[in-house]
């Protein structure tokens, strides 16, 4: 089965330093097979036999014993990942004087939270939750402080999330 793993809140700012070569090296000495990443900000593509729960279980193992801080992830199948994206609404990604986020939900994500989220939402905000994904489009800077996605961050919800812009989520599809 391929997998895409994404890592959050990794390599900003110098902060939370994971060499992806050393990642890559990681998962091949595990056993994945085609591991590859795409920049440097956590994003690791490999092949396993193994079923989903149990490279979940690897990846956790992985992070807990190469690196002294936690790291917050989700793993993908390939064909989970398409799903989704599958279902990203037209207004992703079209105008580009907005702002075009994917949150994928990480492992530990707590889906009452979108009945938190959902009343939040403004006239300058569009969301579609999906299975593993949320598509958010928001302002890019013209009045970004009335949309709610400008007040994430440090929220619950935020940190149970990980975000890519349009432009690196469809980076990912076709290198998937």
């Amino acid at each position: 089965m391929k997998y895409l793993l994404l890592l959050r809140g990794v390599n900003v700012g110098g902060n939370h330093r994971v060499p992806m070569a050393d990642l890559r090296a990681l998962f091949t000495a595990a056993g994945c097979t085609d591991v590859h990443s795409y920049i440097n900000s956590g994003n690791l593509f490999f092949t396993s036999s193994l079923a989903t729960a149990a490279v979940t279980e690897l990846t956790s193992q992985l992070l807990k014993t190469n690196f002294d801080f936690p790291i917050d992830f989700r793993v993908l199948t390939q064909p989970e990942f398409m799903a989704d994206l599958a279902l990203a609404p037209a207004w992703w990604g079209q105008e580009p004087q907005l702002r075009h986020n994917a949150l994928f939900k990480l492992t530990k994500y707590d889906s009452e939270l979108e009945q938190w989220l959902l009343p939040k939402l403004t006239d300058y905000d569009q969301v579609l939750i999906t299975p593993n994904v949320i598509f958010w489009t928001s302002t890019l800077k013209v009045n970004f402080s009335k949309s709610f996605y400008s007040k994430l961050i440090g929220t619950p919800f935020y940190k149970q999330t990980s975000a890519r812009n349009y432009n690196t989520t469809m980076k990912l599809k076709n290198l998937f």
